[in-house]
């Protein structure tokens, strides 16, 4: 009986990370700068090549702080913070008009009133975290560091041809 119960599960939460994957394909295409990740990307496969070649020969490079991303604008992370909290307050009553519809075909399923109070409690996370980077900014949390260093909440920055050069001559002969 518990199995009857598993897979379905299962595979509800397989469609909907699938469809959760395709909207942000889908968004990444519509949103600008495909130019600005085209050129990190090459920015950052350049140095890994770089940096393979020079540990071969017994070198250390250091990591150019440019390959890592930046701060976005402060009222970019407040925007995005109050939009993820209202569709999150949303997603949440949402499942509870679902759930209490006796016209409805989710009328009385937990399912309803479980995914809106699960996608509404991720989405208010999220903008919890948009809002105290929004606020904090450049006082930004130790363990907030990496997120905005290495996800979507950063912004690519791309180096001038000085920092090309200096991070090139930051070479340290390993003992």
């Amino acid at each position: 009986m518990i199995i009857a119960v598993f897979f379905p599960s299962l595979m509800g939460v397989g469609i909907l990370i699938s469809g959760a994957l395709l909207i942000s394909d889908w968004l990444r295409r519509l949103l600008p700068h495909g130019r600005l990740r085209r050129k990190h990307n090459v920015i950052v496969g350049t140095y890994g090549a770089i940096a393979d070649s020079v540990e071969a020969a017994g070198y250390h490079l250091e990591e150019p702080w440019f390959l890592r991303r930046g701060l976005r604008n402060r009222l970019s992370y407040i925007g995005v913070a109050m939009l993820l909290a209202l569709l999150g307050a949303g997603s949440m009553w949402a499942g509870r008009e679902f759930y209490a519809d006796p016209l409805g075909l989710f009328f009385r399923s937990p399912w309803a009133t479980g995914i809106g109070y699960g996608v509404g409690a991720a989405l208010l996370i999220a903008a919890a975290l948009c809002l105290v980077i929004g606020l904090a900014y450049r006082s930004i949390p130790e363990f907030m560091t990496p997120l905005i260093a290495d996800t979507s909440l950063g912004r690519f920055v791309l180096p001038t041809e000085e920092d090309h050069h200096a991070a090139l001559h930051n070479l340290d002969k390993e003992p």
